[in-house]
Order: C-alpha cells, then structure tokens, then sequence
C-alpha cells in the first residue's frame, strides 16, 4: 500500500446517514484512492454509528480506518483523528457534509503550487431549503475562522501549534482558534476550487433555542489570541455578543424570517428564536462575566 499524501479526519455524532453520504462523496473522489486515506473518528455515538462503520470499513474500496472514543466533543475527536493520521496533509470535513469530485485533487493542485500551510475551501448550500431550524455553512468566498467542515493543513503545522484546543466549553470557535494559530507560522491560502455541498440540516427547535449558550466560548478565543480576535471579529467579545450577534446579526435574521409569511408555523418559529435569543443574551450575562473574568486571568 502507498504512503497517502493526504489523510481525511471525519469526526462524527449520532449522524449515520448523513455521515455515509460524506463516505459516498469521498468514494467518488477523481484523485487517485493511493494517494488518501479516510479516517472516521467516532465521538460516542448512539445510533448505531459503529455497526454502521464495520459494515462499511468492509466493502469500502477507499483505504479506510475509523475508531470510536467515549464522547469528547469535535476538538478530541478530531485531534484523535491527526494522530492516527499518516498523510502529509490532513484534510477536514464534517458528517453533514458532501464533498464535490474534485476537491481532493483541488486541493492536491494548490499545494503542490503554493507554499501554503493550510488551505481554506468554498463550501455551498442550498439556499432554497433554508429555514429557521436549518444549519448550514455558506461560505463560498472565504470566512475569517476557517470553518473546519472544509479545510486542511500541512500535519506538521498541526504538530507544532498542538492541534485543536479540547478545553473550549462548547463545540465553538475551536477551528478559528487553530487557524489564528497557524496563521503565526505560515500561510491560510483560500481555494474557491476546493468545494463542498454543505446540505440544510433540520434541527429541533429545543435545539436551535439554546444556541446563544455557545457563545461563552467567544471569551476563550478572544483572551487566547486577542490581535487575532480583533483583526478577524471585533474589538472585544462582549462587542461581537452584544453588538454583530446580538443586534445586527439577529436584526437581519428577524427580518429574513419575514418571508415565511406563507408557512406561519416557520414564521412562528423564526420570530420565537429570534426573542428567545434576545432573552437568553439578558439571561446569560452573569454566565459570561464569570468566563470572561476566567480567562483574562487565564491568559494574562
């Protein structure tokens, strides 16, 4: 079997389906099967993930690894992922994720004509199937935090800055703080060519309700890699909460979701979130003045 130049880290949760779909999309990769290996790290998953993957890791044609681990959360999963990883370059994607036919053999092309050390891709969406309980990434011309569901570094690079950070309280803001940290030892090139179909996926509202708790994590990244913060997002963290998130961003959503006019269940939902949000960034306060006063001492 031939050295693989690149490894693909999949870390997944409880999404078999979706997660096959991604497997589909790396079999039918134009780039050449001796030269990447897939490597699924299974973060604790429950419904039936693990069956799924021996059944596959026994028919699959692509070189093929996974191993499952006690729930950890994107950032171990992932790190256990570079471990086992024997690629020069390690390419991530996520389980919800469909990779175009090219995109290994784009991101093949790049690094073998730039001396780049980590590379950004374009990932789509549909934007028809948008909804207010829909997660998507629509990042077609390069985002600031390198989303992880499309990217890939030089594994060395990933060596030396010590891969992700496993202590960010939620699964948030992890792929932007590798990235500002490589950023410090080379260059994070975008590739509109290296493309990935990020689908609409349906969330349940309990869900979706309780998404402004993640944003805790915004004084972890900013007291970490403060320059980095302020050239990429804001001046502070409490500005991006309170100010691009809290104000502008769900202002815009608050208006997006006026056109579910004719589905008022949607239109419901969509206005329900939005005020549910503006409540929980009063009611979380005291949260986020304790984890920020932590982590000013943390990394002062």
């Amino acid at each position: 079997m031939h050295t693989p130049l690149i490894s693909v880290v999949v870390s997944t949760f409880n999404r078999k389906e979706s997660l096959l779909q991604t497997l589909r999309g790396l079999e039918t990769q134009t780039y050449s099967r001796n030269l990447f290996e897939v490597i699924i790290v299974n973060d604790g998953s429950s419904d039936g993930t693990e069956d799924m993957l021996k059944n596959y890791a026994a028919t699959t044609p692509l070189a093929f690894r996974f191993v499952s681990q006690r729930n950890g959360g994107p950032a171990a999963a992932r790190n256990k992922g570079i471990a086992l990883a024997s690629g020069t370059w390690i390419a991530f994607t996520d389980d919800d994720c469909i990779p175009d036919t090219n995109w290994l053999q784009s991101i093949y092309t790049t690094i073998s004509n730039t001396n780049w050390i980590g590379i950004q891709g374009s990932t789509y969406t549909d934007r028809d199937r948008i909804t207010p309980l829909t997660h998507q990434i629509d990042n077609e011309t390069g985002n600031r935090s390198v989303p992880t569901c499309n990217a890939a570094y030089l594994r060395s690079a990933l060596l030396e800055v010590g891969g992700f950070d496993e202590l960010f309280p939620f699964p948030h803001n992890e792929d932007a703080d590798l990235a500002w940290r490589i950023q410090q030892i080379g260059i994070i090139g975008f590739s509109e060519h290296m493309r990935m179909y990020h689908p609409p996926r349906v969330d349940a509202f309990k869900k979706v309700a309780k998404r402004m708790r993640i944003l805790e994590s915004e004084f972890r990244l900013y007291y970490k890699n403060k320059s980095s913060y302020q050239l990429h997002r804001a001046s502070s963290a409490w500005k991006n909460i309170y100010w691009e998130i809290g104000c502008k961003t769900q202002w815009y959503y608050l208006k997006s979701r006026l056109k579910f006019w004719r589905e008022p269940k949607l239109l419901i939902q969509g206005i329900s979130l939005t005020l549910i949000w503006w409540y929980d960034l009063i009611r979380l306060f005291p949260q986020f003045k304790k984890s920020a006063k932590e982590n000013e001492l943390l990394f002062s």
